[in-house]
């Protein structure tokens, strides 16, 4: 996209972002009774809750939603924020990717053309309820404002989520609360206007691999401007949670190019010097003197991470590199310098093979997370519409651990059949505390290795194993590298069974 076709897309998205926020809002009060300091509103006084089992269904939900964040010390206002923020920032996300897929052709017309739709036609032929729903039109209206026709659009977009929801979950799951708190009807209709306009057309289409990660950034831009504002000019720290905001930036493509072509694209020009690739590396810099042959290997064995990805916008470079890889190896399987058999059978599974094999992303922030898996399904699907994306390798560090009365209670609940593990898992959970901020960066085989280097030394020298908590005892002390295992088993316990 040109700088003037972002432009258009960047007020899109601030428009976009101020509807669905105050649809969330309005939604959240009128409807379900709560406030936005985090109290509800008695269910007597709510005719939607009374009158529609699937409102008073998510009424519940909603309690517990801010019941769990108040027990992980969120206060009742910044919890009622958060989720306003990421259900309007969800829905942006799946319409914007509904339309992106269309513009691809790797789904029938679903938002172009609204209840008249290619796609929702069929899906109501195919589903009698909702058919019939189509068939009354749009009144008499429920009192979430919806007419029967309405109610089947819905059901029809929620479908087309879970059958998304099979290679990427996260973003498209039906089940969860954004999937509940579906915008009403002349949200939802004023948003499709928005998204079908001529102007912004450029933005769905196929060309356009950066969508995402623009619509990513342009709708925490209020963010990141209070976060700098804080930090410049009223000279306030910045806090954990303002991290994410303040480094979401859009690195520029050229960049992108020069890292992946000297990472990636050397290695493949050293592994194999008569490449054709080398020819298309524009970025490539020729490096002084000879450099030692590198050991040949198949492509599926080249793995490519990204530790703070964003919505993988290096992905997209480095995928379409990794992709005249494998075909390059495809032509030249058996040959001297190359592998007696190649990495993938035919070309019709290198999309697939990208994903599964080679990137690896990893973001402390969940909703960028979810943006590098849709990207990387746009990306595959754009090479072969009928790949089957059985998963990525794609992780959200920002976890919450869990401390006080739960982690007390959890830890006694584990069992451990030695008293050092659970100190070592004390006190590597203290350690890892700054996760949410620090991401990729945490090393956690290092901070283990750390503590027992510790017990050791302190061992040797006294006699007495540190307990770190304020006691010493030497008789479970036994063998540092088996209480390293042991504590490594039990954080990945706790993980399992918590994060």
């Amino acid at each position: 996209m040109n700088s003037a076709a972002r432009a258009r897309l960047h007020d899109l998205t601030l428009k976009a972002r101020r509807l669905l926020t105050e649809e969330v809002r309005g939604t959240l009060v009128g409807v379900y009774g709560l406030a936005p300091d985090g109290s509800f509103e008695s269910e007597e006084r709510l005719p939607a809750v009374q009158e529609l089992d699937e409102v008073q269904a998510t009424r519940r939900i909603l309690e517990a939603f801010l019941t769990d964040e108040a027990e992980a010390g969120l206060p009742g206002k910044e919890a009622v924020d958060k989720l306003v923020k990421e259900i309007a920032f969800t829905h942006l996300n799946r319409l914007v990717a509904f339309k992106m897929l269309e513009s691809r052709a790797l789904i029938r017309g679903t938002l172009d053309k609204y209840h008249e739709s290619n796609a929702f036609k069929r899906y109501v032929v195919e589903n009698p309820d909702d058919y019939e729903r189509y068939l009354a039109g749009n009144l008499p209206q429920n009192r979430l404002g919806e007419g029967p026709r309405d109610v089947a659009y819905r059901h029809f977009l929620l479908d087309l989520c879970t059958r998304m929801a099979r290679e990427i979950k996260v973003l498209f799951d039906p089940n969860d609360l954004a999937s509940r708190l579906f915008p009403r009807p002349r949200a939802l209709r004023d948003l499709i206007e928005m998204l079908n306009a001529p102007e912004v057309a450029e933005a769905w289409a196929p060309a356009s691999d950066e969508t995402l990660g623009w619509v990513y950034q342009y709708f925490n831009e209020r963010e990141k401007a209070e976060v700098f504002e804080k930090l410049y000019k009223q000279k306030q720290k910045i806090r954990a949670r303002d991290v994410p905001a303040a480094t979401q930036l859009f690195t520029p493509r050229w960049i992108v190019c020069q890292l992946v072509h000297n990472t990636l694209g050397r290695l493949w020009v050293e592994m194999h010097p008569d490449s054709r690739l080398k020819d298309t590396l524009d970025y490539l810099v020729p490096l002084a003197g000879e450099t030692p042959p590198t050991p040949m290997k198949p492509v599926r064995e080249i793995t490519v991470l990204d530790p703070a990805c964003g919505t993988m916008h290096f992905g997209l470079v480095a995928f379409d590199l990794l992709a005249e890889m494998y075909r390059e190896e495809l032509e030249n399987t058996g040959a001297p310098g190359w592998p007696e058999e190649p990495s993938v059978a035919d070309e019709a599974e290198i999309p697939a093979a990208i994903i599964r094999s080679n990137l690896f992303g990893m973001d402390i922030d969940l909703r960028a997370v979810q943006l590098s898996a849709l990207t990387l399904y746009l990306k595959a699907k754009s090479l072969n519409p009928i790949a089957a994306i059985t998963g990525s390798n794609l992780a959200c560090a920002d976890v919450r651990l869990l401390d006080g009365d739960r982690l007390d209670a959890l830890v006694r609940g584990a069992g451990f059949d030695r008293p050092i593990y659970e100190r070592l898992v004390r006190a590597a959970w203290k350690r890892l505390g700054n996760t949410s901020i620090a991401g990729s960066l945490v090393r956690v085989e290092e901070e283990i290795r750390d503590l027992i280097r510790r017990e050791r030394e302190r061992y040797n020298r006294e006699g007495l194993e540190p307990d770190f908590f304020g006691e010493s005892s030497a008789a479970d002390f036994e063998d540092a590298d088996y209480a390293h295992e042991g504590a490594k088993d039990g954080l990945r316990m706790l993980a399992t069974r918590w994060l």
